[in-house]
């Protein structure tokens, strides 16, 4: 879906241990069902939380069961979670999440929307793996704002940032959801900033409440507050998301010529004669500069440059150019 964007992690969480809290409370364990049946039970909220639509048909097709079988995973499913999904409707031939929808199988662990039955790592004397620092994530703010982009709808919540780390309230309309590394991110449009911006999920302290621009307001002026003159809808569209840019990775210049082919070995940046491309949506370069430790600033630039450049091994520059990535700057809040 276009609302989505996904930046694949280095390491991927371990899903072997799967458990969550239903709306009622109890925990739903994975044991209470057979193991195929709750990877099913899973794919189900998945489906409904990230494609925002479920068939039996996506069943059918990624387990290689019945028809049968499908509809009486689906009608366990309603049966866990009542209020997950909307009442049958003549002419839509799927199951729609309701706008109230919160997963209640998938965990903080579980929120890759690729791959729910991955293999758990193997559990090797001879290997080891290094930890990697996870952040949190709130899944049911995460859900919130998926439904708020799926139907148009501007939020509002208490958010932390660097800047008001105790947090404080923000007006938002979401419109887009990135998954970097090992983080959320909403793309919105901020009312307090009037231009879009990105807002780590985990630092939502409070549940996303819609918030709708009153109707024939007497009071919305030119003083009044920027979402009541603008009826709740951005003043722009954001053009910055919408625009695809395309990088090309080289070794760090200032390398020796046998350290820069090295590097060129390590990170497999030659690809058919030609240095590896990627093409991504320009907010997020600059989150893929930072996580794969190539030059995100002039500052770092210059460190690569001058004063260490073995600590900086990758740069990026933009297509068929000599424009330096970090150049081109995102826009974090």
């Amino acid at each position: 879906m276009q609302y989505l964007q996904y930046i694949k992690p280095a390491i991927t969480a371990d899903t072997s241990t799967l458990s969550a809290t239903n709306l009622a409370g109890r925990r739903i364990e994975a044991g209470a069902f057979s193991h195929p049946q709750w990877l099913r039970l899973c794919f189900i909220e998945r489906q409904l939380l990230w494609e925002r639509r479920l068939t039996t048909t996506m069943l059918m097709g990624t387990f290689g069961i019945s028809r049968p079988q499908a509809q009486k995973d689906i009608k366990l499913y309603q049966q866990l979670a009542p209020k997950a999904t909307k009442p049958y409707q003549l002419g839509i031939p799927y199951h729609q999440p309701t706008e109230s929808f919160e997963p209640v199988l998938l965990s903080g662990e579980d929120l890759q929307w690729q791959s729910i039955e991955d293999y758990a790592p193997p559990n090797a004397g001879h290997a080891t793996e290094m930890p990697m620092l996870k952040r949190r994530h709130n899944l049911p703010v995460l859900a919130r704002l998926l439904s708020a982009i799926e139907h148009k709808r501007s939020i509002e919540a208490v958010i932390a940032t660097m800047s008001s780390p105790k947090g404080r309230t923000r007006r938002l309309t979401p419109t887009a959801v990135a998954f970097v590394n090992n983080r959320y991110h909403v793309r919105a449009f901020c009312w307090d900033h009037m231009g879009y911006r990105d807002f780590l999920i985990g630092r939502f302290i409070s549940n996303p409440e819609v918030v709708k621009a009153p109707r024939n307001n007497k009071n919305s002026g030119k003083y009044a507050p920027a979402f009541e003159q603008c009826n709740g809808v951005p003043l722009e569209a954001d053009t910055d998301w919408e625009q695809m840019v395309e990088l090309e990775l080289k070794p760090n210049p200032h390398l020796s010529g046998e350290q820069q082919a090295l590097i060129a070995s390590d990170y497999e940046l030659e690809e058919g004669g030609a240095w590896k491309r990627f093409t991504m949506r320009k907010p997020l370069i600059g989150y893929f500069l930072v996580d794969n430790r190539i030059p995100s600033s002039k500052v770092e630039y210059d460190m690569a440059v001058r004063d260490n450049p073995i600590a900086w091994p990758v740069f990026a520059y933009t297509a068929d150019s000599n424009r330096p990535a970090h150049e081109i700057g995102f826009n974090p809040d």
